[in-house]
């Protein structure tokens, strides 16, 4: 797959509405608290309900795929955490810099990229349903305590992860999953709805947080954040791709999915309790950018490696 192409076909959609989103942004001025507050409490919840209740995936393929998703993320969030320590960031600049690390957009970019990467491939979706799932419980569990603690305290943390709609969408959906619970199509509809519209609302608040955001400050920390993100994150899931002895599809679409930019959810939740929220916009910004050359060639990579 030349790199051009894969550049034009599978990145450039996924530039184009993020761009309008900027010029919108550029326009109008919209109030990304607002924006913040409807991806966390609205499309995020329904997007992890659908995929989860709709979802058909082997036990065994659920379980091999989530362990090599959670033993990258303990290593990358380790890196983040030893990059913080060395350059002595204070304790909320930390939190951001380890949340813009280790929580990556494969709801907003990776799902795409998935399907036209492998052309709508069942399997290599359910690969990247798997993903998107595991990223849920990260960004809402250790993202969310990891972001509030810093300013109320991981007691404080655990009361906002409570209430978090998220939570109750992923319980509820693995429950009607698990007892093949029928939902009336009243109910399936909207929420289908929903989730179909995260992806373009999603990255066109992506483009609007990049038009507000600039590269004036933290210069180092945001650039060391897109090299652990796009540069450093994959070359560790070659090597535990290696030592688990993954091929094939899986292979290729957990090494595509390990090179996401940094997630909108970081920047959100940076937003939301007040974790250098600037650094954040800037480390989705950079890592967005410098991601359509990256991921271009990733994608080129995994399918010339497995």
């Amino acid at each position: 797959m030349p790199i051009l192409y894969t550049f034009y076909h599978i990145m450039l959609p996924i530039l184009i509405p993020i761009g309008i989103g900027a010029l919108l942004h550029k326009k109008f001025k919209f109030e990304l608290g607002s924006f913040s507050k409807l991806i966390l409490n609205y499309y995020v919840p329904a997007l992890a309900f659908v995929k989860i209740y709709e979802s058909k995936l082997s036990a065994g393929l659920v379980v091999s795929v989530f362990g090599f998703l959670l033993l990258q993320f303990i290593v990358i969030v380790m890196i983040g955490y030893g990059v913080s320590r060395v350059m002595g960031y204070s304790r909320p600049m930390a939190a951001s810099f380890s949340n813009s690390v280790s929580l990556t957009n494969n709801g907003n970019v990776g799902i795409p990229i998935n399907a036209m990467a492998f052309k709508q491939d069942p399997f290599a979706m359910s690969i990247q349903v798997i993903v998107v799932v595991f990223e849920l419980f990260a960004t809402f569990t250790f993202g969310l305590v990891n972001a509030s603690k810093a300013t109320a305290g991981l007691k404080g943390a655990l009361i906002q992860f409570s209430k978090m709609p998220v939570l109750y969408a992923i319980v509820a959906g693995a429950l009607l999953r698990v007892f093949d619970i029928p939902l009336p199509e009243p109910i399936v509809t909207p929420l289908d709805q929903i989730a179909a519209g995260m992806l373009s609302f999603a990255l066109v608040s992506i483009g609007a947080q990049m038009a507000s955001a600039k590269l004036q400050q933290n210069t180092s920390a945001v650039l060391l954040s897109s090299l652990v993100r796009l540069v450093v994150s994959p070359l560790c899931a070659f090597a535990l791709i290696q030592l688990l002895q993954l091929h094939g599809v899986a292979a290729q679409a957990l090494f595509i999915a390990s090179a996401i930019p940094t997630s909108r959810n970081s920047a959100a939740l940076a937003l939301e309790y007040g974790n250098e929220p600037g650094f954040a916009a800037q480390a989705v910004l950079l890592s967005m950018l410098l991601s359509s050359v990256t991921l271009t060639v990733v994608v080129d990579l995994a399918m010339r490696l497995f």
